[in-house]
């Protein structure tokens, strides 16, 4: 007979099998990975928050994104680095779903907030001169609620579907929980969980993944024919940078994919590859924005100058 576990039972995450002498290390390179992300993604929120000539759309957007991967980063890495120190692992059930919750919001805001980018992108290009009456803040704010709001909705109702299932199980074979691994939890059946699972994956992915092909396909038509080539340059740059994080991100999740259908692939492999999804991204979005982004790296640079020296 299969023995339901209490709501406030506490659960055990297998996380990463390591030896002890290497448990201090992978800690320390944990952190100092999560403060590059946390101090990377918190210098560009702050300076596109505080310098009103970046309260631009484009900008704006970023500003969102930042937000983004700081909730996905946050959700993952500093649960890890305590793991790692511990040898026996435990979670509440609370704190797991909590947990999951913003690893499937990570990945499903990020999705949309860089359909919104490219939508905006669009619209800069392709029409210059109806931009700023196209792109008011009133436009920003819904398109930006969209992403948000969308993302929500979506991630609510899956979570809905795990959250009625009975457990009989209490061990969560991974370094993180995710959605998957809370359904897995119960003896029921899931199949509408995983059903549904797909539907979001495959919805946002493609519905992603058409709006960026249409939108730089008038994009590229559009620099074909542009006569001013530092208007070209200008909309080939921007576009470059957006598309890098689109590709990184979209990578990250498809070797996560890709991975897991392989048998002969260690189980700390398989987790390490799950845990990329939420480091690499986070990680380098605040440096290619940065480096790539001339408006951005000037006030980054302005910003220190004035905080860091201020009398100097």
């Amino acid at each position: 007979m299969n023995t339901t576990i209490d709501d406030s039972s506490m659960l055990s995450l297998e996380g990463f099998v390591v030896s002890p002498e290497a448990t201090h290390p992978l800690f320390l390179l944990t952190l100092a990975v999560y403060l590059v992300i946390f101090i990377g993604n918190v210098t560009v929120f702050s300076v596109i928050v505080f310098q009103k000539n970046l309260h631009e759309p484009m900008y704006l957007m970023i500003c969102n994104m930042s937000v983004c991967d700081l909730i996905g980063s946050t959700a993952v890495m500093p649960r890890l680095m305590a793991d790692f120190l511990t040898e026996v692992r435990y979670i509440s059930y609370a704190a797991c779903v909590v947990q999951a919750f913003c690893v499937h919001v990570y990945g499903s805001a990020a999705q949309l907030i860089l359909t919104v980018m490219a939508y905006d992108r669009y619209i800069a290009i392709c029409d210059p001169l109806r931009y700023n009456s196209i792109m008011t803040t009133s436009t920003l704010v819904k398109l930006c609620s969209l992403a948000w709001g969308g993302t929500l909705v979506l991630i609510i109702i899956l979570f809905v579907l795990t959250l009625r299932l009975p457990r009989c199980r209490s061990r969560i074979v991974h370094a993180y929980c995710n959605n998957s691994s809370l359904f897995l939890l119960s003896c029921a059946d899931t199949t509408v969980n995983n059903i549904y699972g797909l539907f979001i994956t495959f919805f946002l992915s493609g519905f992603s993944f058409l709006v960026i092909v249409w939108t730089y396909s008038k994009i590229l038509i559009t620099c074909l024919y542009k006569r001013q080539s530092s208007s070209k340059s200008k909309a080939i740059h921007t576009c470059a940078t957006h598309l890098t994080v689109y590709s990184i991100f979209e990578l990250s999740s498809l070797f996560i994919i890709i991975v897991q259908r392989f048998q002969n692939v260690t189980p700390n492999a398989k987790k390490m590859v799950g845990v990329l999804f939420f480091t690499l991204p986070p990680c380098v979005n605040p440096i290619i924005y940065g480096i790539h982004t001339k408006k951005i790296r000037s006030n980054v640079l302005k910003f220190f100058k004035n905080t860091i020296l201020p009398n100097q």
